[in-house]
C-alpha cells in the first residue's frame, strides 16, 4: 500500500512539474515573440515614408530656417538662422571665425550647401539645412580691384550734360565696357537673354530698352548733382560701387555705375515677383499658405531655405526649372542685368546670382507706383503684397540706420563675404519727397566700413531732397 500510495504522489508531482513547465515555455514563447514583433514595427515605422510628419505650412515661420542675414550669436530669434547680421558683428572690427573671406564659393554668411525641397500636391515643407562648406571657384562678372575709381552713368533722357559730366560718362562708358569684357559667370541655368548688361551709347547714357515704367531714364540739373557728390564720397578704397537713385516726386532717376554685379540676397527680390506673378496657380498646387509661410520669412529676415523652396515650387519640385522661371520672369519685365544661377547656400562653381543697382530700383519703383496709383500700367503682380512684405523688414543696419526719426523704409538686403547691398522705398519722408535708393558693393575689404557709407549716404540723399 505504501508503495502504491508513493507513485501516485510521484506522478501527481510529475504531471504538476509537466504542467509547470509547459506553462514556462509558453511564457518564454510568447516574451520572444513579442520583442520580434515590436522591433519589426519600429523598423517599418522607420521605413515607411507615410508615417513621417511634414512641416505644418501654418508654422513655418518659426521651423528653424536657415538664412543669412543675422548674427550667428544671436540667432536664438525666431529659429532663424541668418545672414546680415553677421556683417553687423563685423562692423565692429571683427568676422565670423567661420567665415569665408575668400571669394571662393559660397559665403558663410549665406550658408552653405543647397537646401533642396520636395513638394506634393497637398503640403510643402522646407528640407532643413545649416552646415557650412566651401566649393568652387568665384563666378563674378567685376575684376576690379578694391581701389579702383567709380565711374558715373546717367539715366538722362530729358536734360543735356555739361562738357565734363560728357567727359565723365564717356570715362565711365570705356570703364564699363572694360569690366564686362572680364564676363559675367556661367550659369547652370540657361537664359534667354544674349547680354546681362544694357546697351550704352557713345555717350555713356543708358538706353531706353530698360523699360517703359513712369519717368524711365529721366534725370534732371537736381539730381545730376547729387549724383556728382554721391560719387565723389563712395570709397576708392573699399571694393567696388554701384548706385541707383530715384526722386518718387519729382519723376528722375540717375545711376552710378550700373553694372551686373554680386546679388547676394538681393536675388530674393526676384524670387519673390516670379512667385506673386504665378499666385494663383502656385497656391492650387501647394496651398497659398506654405506659399505665404515661405515668403514672410525669405523678405523679413532673408531665409535662405525659404528661397530655395520657393524656387522648387515655381519649378513643381525641380528646382532648375524654378530658377529659369525666375529668369524668365526678369526677362520679360525688363530686369536685363539680373540672372539667377544657383540656389541661395549652393556652390557657385557653375554658377551665380548677378543684379544691377538699376534693375532693383527699377523692381521697387514700380512695385511704389502701383500703391500709389502713379504707374502707367499694372506691371507687377500682387504689388501690395510685395510692398507690405517690405514694409516688415527686420535688418536695418544700411539705408535706414542714420535717417531722421519718423522716416519709413520699405527694403530689403543682401551681402556676402565682401558683398553689401541694400535696396528700399524710403516713403512717409517728412518733405513730401519720396525715394528709392539702391546700393550695391562687392569686392570689400571692410564690409563694416561699407555698412556705414551706405547709412551715411542714404542719409545725404534723403537730406537733399528733404530737407
Amino acid at each position: 500500500m505504501k508503495n502504491k500510495k508513493k507513485k501516485r504522489t510521484s506522478s501527481y508531482l510529475l504531471i504538476f512539474l509537466s504542467i509547470v513547465a509547459v506553462i514556462l515555455l509558453l511564457i518564454i514563447l510568447y516574451l520572444t515573440f513579442s520583442a520580434h514583433s515590436r522591433q519589426r514595427s519600429t523598423q517599418l515605422a522607420q521605413n515607411d515614408p507615410a508615417v513621417s510628419q511634414p512641416l505644418d505650412s501654418d508654422s513655418s515661420e518659426i521651423a528653424g530656417f536657415t538664412s543669412g542675414d543675422e548674427d550667428l550669436n544671436n540667432s536664438e530669434q525666431d529659429g532663424f538662422i541668418s545672414e546680415d547680421e553677421i556683417s553687423a558683428a563685423e562692423s565692429s572690427g571683427s568676422k565670423s571665425s567661420n567665415e569665408d573671406t575668400s571669394v571662393q564659393g559660397p559665403s558663410q554668411k549665406e550658408s552653405a550647401g543647397p537646401a533642396q525641397a520636395s513638394f506634393d500636391s497637398e503640403t510643402a515643407g522646407p528640407s532643413q539645412s545649416s552646415d557650412p562648406e566651401v566649393a568652387g571657384p568665384s563666378q563674378s562678372p567685376e575684376t576690379e580691384q578694391a581701389g579702383s575709381s567709380q565711374s558715373t552713368e546717367f539715366h538722362s533722357k530729358g536734360s543735356e550734360a555739361s562738357p565734363s559730366e560728357t567727359d565723365d560718362s564717356k570715362k565711365a562708358t570705356s570703364s564699363k565696357e572694360q569690366d564686362n569684357s572680364h564676363g559675367k559667370g556661367t550659369s547652370s541655368v540657361s537664359t534667354a537673354k544674349a547680354d546681362t548688361t544694357p546697351e550704352i551709347s557713345d555717350d555713356g547714357v543708358i538706353s531706353p530698352s530698360h523699360g517703359s515704367s513712369a519717368f524711365d531714364n529721366r534725370s534732371d540739373e537736381k539730381m545730376d548733382t547729387l549724383i556728382s557728390q554721391i560719387n565723389s564720397q563712395l570709397p576708392t578704397g573699399n571694393g567696388s560701387w554701384s548706385v541707383y537713385i530715384c526722386d518718387l516726386a519729382g519723376g528722375s532717376e540717375a545711376s552710378i555705375n550700373d553694372t551686373p554685379m554680386q546679388a547676394a540676397s538681393l536675388i530674393k527680390l526676384f524670387i519673390m515677383g516670379a512667385v506673386y506673378e504665378n499666385y494663383d496657380a502656385l497656391s492650387q498646387q501647394y496651398g497659398s499658405a506654405a506659399l505665404d509661410g515661405y515668403l514672410t520669412p525669405m523678405i523679413t529676415v532673408s531665409d535662405n531655405d525659404a528661397a530655395n523652396s520657393l524656387v522648387s515650387c515655381l519649378g513643381s519640385g525641380d528646382s532648375t526649372a524654378g530658377m529659369q522661371k525666375v529668369n524668365s520672369f526678369c526677362q520679360a519685365h525688363g530686369y536685363t542685368s539680373t540672372s539667377m544661377g544657383r540656389l541661395l547656400l549652393a556652390s557657385n562653381e557653375f554658377g551665380d546670382n548677378y543684379t544691377s543697382a538699376y534693375d532693383c530700383g527699377k523692381f521697387l519703383k514700380e512695385i511704389y507706383q502701383i500703391c500709389t496709383g502713379t504707374a502707367q500700367s499694372q506691371s507687377l503682380s500682387h504689388a501690395e503684397d510685395m510692398y507690405a512684405l517690405l514694409k516688415q523688414q527686420q535688418r536695418s543696419n544700411k539705408i535706414p540706420a542714420a535717417l531722421p526719426e519718423g522716416v519709413s523704409v520699405a527694403n530689403k538686403t543682401g551681402e556676402l563675404s565682401d558683398v553689401e547691398n541694400d535696396a528700399g522705398i524710403l516713403y512717409n519722408t517728412q518733405g513730401g519727397n519720396d525715394l528709392v535708393i539702391v546700393f550695391l558693393s562687392q569686392n570689400l575689404t571692410s564690409v563694416g566700413d561699407a555698412q556705414s557709407t551706405i547709412a551715411q549716404l542714404s542719409r545725404s540723399i534723403y537730406l537733399y531732397y528733404n530737407d
